[in-house]
């Protein structure tokens, strides 16, 4: 199957006939930089790769040296691997190119850091798109936090006790920074049942089992430490 296109030119640059593809690169120090590489379109479309030069090593190689801190191997690494890396991340991401190559970039410079961990059982390819698909899964697990802050604490207020949410009390304001800056001053065991339950999003079974409490106690719990944060929303509006 045909991997998405990539973006028409790399970051900061003017465009050119190559699409790009987020690279990592190194420093003098051998120290893995953040900058982009570019692909050819073949490759990013799925096409035919390029024939190696004579005695250039596979990817297995590349790999290796990537990690020794030899920014020319790591250049060939992103030549070779980048472009399906960098398709595959892009189809799981909603055709978001910036954020494909984000994530493509954090994948590489997690490699080449954690190449050690590279049995060689698939290709290198393979491994790394196992990396991707990780780091993918934990942009997603931030956004649906970020969204759960947006959206569930507003509710937080008044859920249990039947009550309205306070939404007039945080309307027109950046809510996550003002919810968030709320559960700061509310006491340790308030604030830590508050995040347990609506961002970590755990029953309240759940709650109960790790705060070592039980159903009826973190249902008390929970109560006066929406009332805390209601009263907290509102004085900071008063």
């Amino acid at each position: 199957m045909a991997t998405p296109r990539s973006p028409a030119a790399p970051l900061g640059a003017k465009p050119r006939e190559e699409s790009t593809a987020p690279a990592v690169d190194s420093g003098a120090d051998g120290a893995p930089t953040d900058e982009v590489g570019t692909v050819d379109h073949a490759r990013a479309r799925g096409g035919p790769m390029r024939p190696s030069g004579e005695g250039e090593p596979g990817e297995v190689g590349l790999l290796a040296a990537a990690a020794a801190g030899r920014p020319a191997a790591v250049r060939s690494l992103i030549d070779t691997a980048g472009p399906i890396v960098y398709g595959f991340v892009l189809a799981r991401v909603g055709g978001r190119q910036e954020l494909a190559q984000d994530l493509v970039q954090e994948t590489f410079l997690e490699a080449v850091r954690s190449s050690a961990t590279f049995r060689g059982d698939s290709a290198v390819s393979t491994w790394l798109c196992a990396i991707a698909r990780h780091r993918i899964a934990r942009h997603y697990r931030a956004e649906r936090r970020r969204e759960v802050v947006d959206s569930g604490l507003v509710a937080v207020t008044g859920e249990a006790s039947g009550e309205p949410p306070a939404e007039d009390a945080i309307e027109g304001v950046d809510r996550r920074d003002e919810v968030m800056s709320a559960l700061g001053r509310l006491p340790v065991l308030h604030r830590q049942v508050l995040v347990l339950k609506y961002l970590d999003e755990l029953s309240v079974e759940e709650v109960a089992d790790e705060l070592g409490r039980s159903r009826v106690q973190v249902q008390s719990l929970l109560q006066r430490a929406r009332d805390g944060l209601r009263r907290q929303l509102e004085q900071g509006h008063g």
